[in-house]
């Protein structure tokens, strides 16, 4: 008989987990509650929580509101977004994952200690990331965002250097910028090792994800990879599955899974990203479950 298996080591990530539970806890509570933004970025989930009373809004919104309840994702918050809601007896549920609320720690003190004139402050991640909105927050709007070395160019940089990276970014590809930025030190006659320091703020949980989705994509004749569309983190996994199983789909709903063909097939393998809900992966086997007239035990 054919055997369908769901990826344990998937599933929301801690931060993910700690940003839902309040959503859940709060919601009856309130007459009203808003997420600053999607909740997580997996349309099924929002949906789910939508029908239970969280509905998402964007900061144009967020500005215009008074005596409201707004939950803080995951991905954080700039100090701006605090003061406005002080000011307008707005009440923060803050859902901040405990690892981005230490970079913002460590940013915001690096930044102090730099002061206005000494010093630069470098993010390697995505410019237009919540997080990294976010961690920007913490300088005042001093740091940069950096991810290839065409952006070094591009920015006026005074040494010493501290050097932080998106807590969601591929560990392979910090290592490698690290390199560069080193590089690009020296042909301007600096020196990376007295003035180059380097922070690993990548979420440890995340960034062994990969090495396990490979090993779990590798078992199967046939791997479904579940993710939303827009999420970076499910968009880098399930290139990781492909590299190693060239029969891994990407799909955001169980029906996605009707259009691939099942048939001689003797092994599938389900798995998905940090944003992807393991109730979403349950219903993908129990979809193809059903399309294989397979029962539960």
């Amino acid at each position: 008989m054919i055997r369908i298996e769901i990826d344990e080591q998937s599933g929301f990530c801690t931060g993910v987990i700690k940003a839902v539970k309040a959503a859940e806890e709060n919601l009856g509570k309130e007459d009203s509650l808003h997420s600053l933004g999607e909740i997580v970025h997996n349309a099924e989930e929002v949906g789910r929580l939508w029908e239970k009373g969280l509905k998402p809004i964007d900061y144009e919104e967020f500005n215009k509101l008074h005596n409201a309840t707004v939950l803080i994702r995951a991905h954080g918050e700039p100090p701006e977004t605090f003061r406005h809601a002080e000011d307008n007896n707005i009440r923060l549920i803050d859902a901040t994952c405990p690892i981005v609320l230490k970079l913002q720690k460590q940013i915001r003190e690096q930044a102090e200690e730099f002061g206005e004139d000494r010093g630069s402050i470098l993010i390697f991640g995505k410019s237009d990331h919540p997080e990294v909105r976010a961690l920007v927050g913490q300088t005042k709007g001093k740091a940069r965002v950096v991810r290839g070395p065409e952006d070094l160019d591009k920015i006026d940089i005074h040494p010493p250097l501290a050097l932080f990276s998106q807590t969601t970014m591929n560990t392979l590809e910090y290592t490698r910028f690290q390199q560069i930025i080193k590089e690009y030190m020296r042909e301007h006659g600096r020196d990376p090792e007295r003035e180059l320091v380097i922070y690993h703020s990548i979420c440890g949980q995340v960034s062994s994800r990969d090495s396990l989705i490979r090993e779990f994509a590798a078992k199967f004749e046939l791997v479904f990879f579940v993710s939303g569309k827009n999420s970076s983190n499910g968009k880098a996994l399930f290139e990781a599955c492909k590299e190693v199983n060239k029969h891994a789909f990407f799909i955001s709903t169980p029906e996605g899974s009707d259009k691939i063909s099942l048939k001689d097939v003797a092994s599938i393998g389900i798995c998905g990203a940090t944003s992807s809900p393991m109730w979403l992966l349950s219903a993908v086997k129990d979809r193809l479950s059903a399309r294989l007239n397979i029962t539960k035990s």
